[in-house]
């Protein structure tokens, strides 16, 4: 990353860090904060639907926008709005607001992927993109893990509640704050598309996008794995209870799985290069669909815990190459649509799916869903390995 051609990718992932960070502190907050005003399991459950359906209606418009603004000025929208909200949030204590900040939240939070993915996708040299899209997965993934352990710790704790989730929305506005300065230091970076490429791009149909070559089986493969990682963080409890682990150790093999992601997202580079990028990401498909299905018979806290590692090694693979695959894909003024269809797809799974394990874990218990999983990510291996090879990827 030391390329001087590549100046733009540090400054970048330290914002990416920040403002996943930012976002992941206020997302249980918004719990806490809606429980603090009397809200009941379903409406907890409407507000988490509104952050993840409310970014859907403008998903397709975004990538217009990232296309034909650029990737800095949405960066920035993105990050502002984390700012504001953290402020909001720290003042609101009607349910109905509390949801209306949170679609707000959803849309901010869709405004900085889509612009940060389609900035890795439009300066990084094709020979780059895999691992660069490692490093941008790995920095999210890192802002994932770290947002929340802050701020349940700036929080504290009063019994089942935080003792004051208000400081953790502040600080959640600190580090949005703090995102900013590195988007100040992209000023230095030329735009690398010519104005007429822009303007095309605030022109391009999604169809159009869809109906390129590889297109729809990257979308497929992405909303599978990002549906799975998902439904794992949801099922693991359950699975627990239901084969005598305790939380804690629940917690921990959580955290493992998160781990072992970033550890692949980081030397995706290393793997590609040796392997070639669709015979990584089929094998990596197919491997974890095993290990999915074989996590059923995990009894144990260790065997679990060695299912779950090896399975999100595997699986933080998947979504880094088809973002990749997807930007490799499209002409310039096409990237930015054809990443916000990615989310797009991607926030759909991540909305069906988990309500299809909760139907599956009722009647047949938490493990059943591990079949789910596997089947689901097993079709996403299928398909990719019957469209994708290394001189089509």
């Amino acid at each position: 990353m030391g390329d001087r051609t590549q100046r733009w990718l540090w400054p970048l992932l330290i914002n990416v860090s920040l403002a996943q960070a930012s976002i992941y502190v206020m997302r249980p907050m918004i719990t806490y904060r809606a429980l603090e005003n009397g809200a009941s399991g379903y409406e907890i459950g409407l507000i988490a639907a509104v952050y993840a359906l409310v970014p859907l209606l403008v998903a397709v418009p975004m990538g217009r926008w990232v296309g034909k603004i650029g990737e800095r000025p949405l960066l920035f929208a993105g990050c502002l709005s984390f700012i504001f909200l953290g402020i909001a949030f720290a003042f609101l204590n009607d349910i109905v607001a509390i949801a209306a900040a949170t679609a707000i939240a959803g849309i901010a939070h869709l405004s900085n992927v889509a612009a940060s993915q389609a900035m890795v996708a439009n300066r990084s040299p094709m020979n780059l993109q895999d691992q660069n899209f490692g490093y941008f997965s790995f920095s999210t993934s890192l802002g994932h893990s770290v947002g929340p352990a802050l701020g349940g710790v700036i929080a504290g704790s009063a019994g089942v509640l935080p003792r004051s989730s208000t400081s953790a929305f502040i600080f959640a506005s600190i580090l949005a704050l703090l995102a900013l300065v590195p988007i100040f230091l992209f000023r230095g970076v030329k735009e690398v598309r010519t104005q007429q490429e822009r303007d095309a791009a605030g022109l391009i149909r999604a169809r159009d996008v869809l109906s390129r070559p590889g297109i729809k089986p990257a979308i497929w493969t992405s909303l599978s794995v990002a549906a799975a990682n998902d439904v794992l963080v949801v099922i693991l409890p359950l699975v627990g209870t239901e084969k005598g682990i305790s939380p804690v150790v629940i917690g921990a093999i959580l955290s493992i799985r998160s781990a072992t992601a970033m550890i692949s997202r980081f030397l995706l580079g290393r793997l590609t290069k040796s392997f070639g990028s669709a015979r990584t990401m089929n094998y990596s498909i197919f491997f974890s669909a095993l290990f999915l299905l074989v996590s059923i018979y995990a009894n144990s806290s260790i065997a679990l815990g060695l299912s779950m590692a090896i399975v999100g090694f595997l699986l933080g693979i998947g979504q880094p190459l088809t973002m990749s695959i997807v930007s490799r894909k499209t002409p310039a003024q096409e990237r930015a649509m054809a990443i916000s269809i990615r989310l797009f797809g991607n926030r759909m799974g991540q909305f069906l799916v988990p309500l299809a394990a909760g139907a599956l874990a009722s009647p047949f218990g938490a493990s059943s869903v591990f079949i789910g999983l596997g089947v689901l990510v097993a079709s996403a291996g299928v398909v990719s390995a019957a469209t994708l090879d290394d001189k089509t990827a």
